[in-house]
């Protein structure tokens, strides 16, 4: 088990910075009416954005700007292409995209109240699904450029605890398809017939329950799918030689495969029961 934590994460990327200058200057044009907090999030506010990475840049208000008012201005600060997405997303925000100096800008709107109902189910370990967690990870990790205190003191919250309920699901999750006898069954059947792609989207999904599992065990929200081996280079807590042992795993012979991934996904599951927290 590596037993420290990397010394520091890898420097911030020049592309990163270049899109946190762009979003600096949305926030210091913003008027207090199209955004009271403004934060830059995702690959650029973790700083590994490259030459091909969007930029993502969240306001936040009491009260939701309108469509026009929005686009107006981000046309008027130099948006081109812009498209307009007025279907609201799961958590009540509403977004705007375009290409800005170069960089194609993903800039969204949300209200803090509908904020505040998204984060208060996760801190309280009532949600399960990867899609809504990913909204932890983004403000925890956000680049905050204008605040009233909201969006901060969310973010020291979400920094500071992780629900002991999530670790406790992820837990139980992850042994239940250790021990599911069929699932195992299905993938040897796959391995047999040669049904290579159905096979690798199996053990993708177990090494995903892994992933999750070990993130919850280290305390660290998890981001989405593109960054979550990148993120978890720096998580003390991991079985040995994890990310070599994941590569292996999409190369090796499909029963090998089958075997080396359930290796894995077993030693999270013994790394997660022998801390209190999970099984008590």
């Amino acid at each position: 088990m590596n037993a420290t934590l990397s010394s520091s994460f890898p420097e911030r990327t020049a592309a990163s910075d270049y899109r946190i200058r762009i979003a600096q200057a949305l926030a210091r044009s913003c008027s207090l009416a199209l955004g009271q907090s403004v934060a830059a999030t995702g690959s650029s506010a973790r700083g590994l954005a490259d030459d091909d990475s969007d930029l993502e840049v969240n306001f936040w208000g009491h009260e939701l700007p309108g469509h026009d008012e929005r686009l107006d201005w981000l046309v008027s600060m130099g948006l081109r292409d812009p498209v307009v997405h007025f279907k609201p997303r799961t958590d009540q925000s509403v977004w705007i995209s375009g290409q800005f100096q170069g960089v194609a800008l993903e800039a969204g709107w949300q209200t803090f109240t509908a904020l505040e109902e998204s984060l208060t189910p996760i801190l309280a370990g009532e949600i399960f699904d990867r899609k809504q967690l990913m909204l932890a990870e983004l403000i925890a990790s956000a680049v905050i450029l204008r605040d009233e205190g909201q969006v901060a003191a969310w973010q020291e919250q979400l920094t500071r605890e992780y629900p002991v309920a999530l670790r406790g699901q992820f837990y139980e999750d992850a042994l239940k398809r250790l021990n599911n006898a069929h699932h195992l069954a299905d993938e040897r059947r796959l391995a047999r017939r040669g049904e290579t792609l159905a096979l690798m989207e199996m053990l993708r999904d177990d090494l995903a329950v892994m992933m999750r599992l070990l993130y919850a065990l280290n305390g660290r929200w998890e981001a989405g799918p593109k960054w979550t081996l990148t993120l978890a280079a720096h998580l003390p807590i991991m079985p040995d030689c994890w990310r070599e042992r994941v590569d292996a795993v999409f190369a090796a012979p499909h029963d090998t495969a089958i075997d080396q991934g359930r290796a894995l996904l077993a030693e999270a599951i013994a790394l997660a029961a022998s801390t209190d927290e999970i099984t008590e």
